[in-house]
């Protein structure tokens, strides 16, 4: 099984697409193992707190979706960009870490995570104001169909087609779900514009 960019001499390991990474741990090479780990550690350590709203099982999260990912690397075929498919364990993790646990949706979101050129993202800063941990809370009550479809838009900036592969989802669901995600937090940023006076 070869990926696009896995044997281009020209880009070093630290350039290479993350493909190309999955493809050198299959070949043995177990660095590429960790420098996937350290991509997306600060992305997917946000995004698996953000689902499921616990951050204490973050860690446990975070390290059971790679252990799956790289236990099940011979059967990423390529079909879909890596980072929709680790983010589908992601989920699936989340789901069923959350059926065995019955944990309630998250009320507040800890204090951001700087990114990874140093500065915090716009979304992270929102989260430590007030208004922001109110505007988390309207989220976390979103069904979690929509919940997930929601983060992965807007907190992760993926394209519908990359969250519909994620979710295993038909494009169609996809934004639908987010058609009813928005319906409801309009509704909720109202609720929140009253309670501040701007309603």
């Amino acid at each position: 099984m070869t990926f696009r960019g896995a044997d281009n001499p020209a880009r070093g390991w630290h350039e290479a697409a993350d493909e190309a990474l999955l493809c050198g741990f299959l070949r043995g090479e177990q660095a590429m193992a960790a420098e996937l780990v350290r991509r997306y550690e600060q992305p997917l350590y946000r995004f698996l707190r953000r689902l499921s709203g616990n951050p204490s099982d973050v860690p446990d999260l975070f390290q059971e979706t790679f252990l799956r990912a790289l236990r099940s690397a011979g059967s990423f075929g390529g079909r879909s960009r890596f980072k929709s498919w680790l983010y589908a364990i992601a989920v699936n993790v989340c789901r069923a870490h959350a059926r065995s646990a019955r944990r309630k949706p998250m009320t507040s979101l800890p204090q951001a995570e700087v990114a990874v050129n140093g500065s915090p993202r716009p979304a992270d800063v929102a989260e430590r104001t007030e208004l922001g941990e109110r505007v988390a809370q309207a989220v976390a009550t979103l069904p979690p169909g929509q919940h997930e479809v929601f983060i992965l838009r807007v907190y992760e900036e993926m394209d519908y087609r990359q969250i519909a592969e994620a979710l295993g989802r038909p494009l169609g669901t996809v934004k639908s779900q987010m058609r009813l995600a928005l319906g409801k937090m309009r509704a909720a940023l109202q609720e929140i514009g009253r309670a501040y006076g701007a309603a």
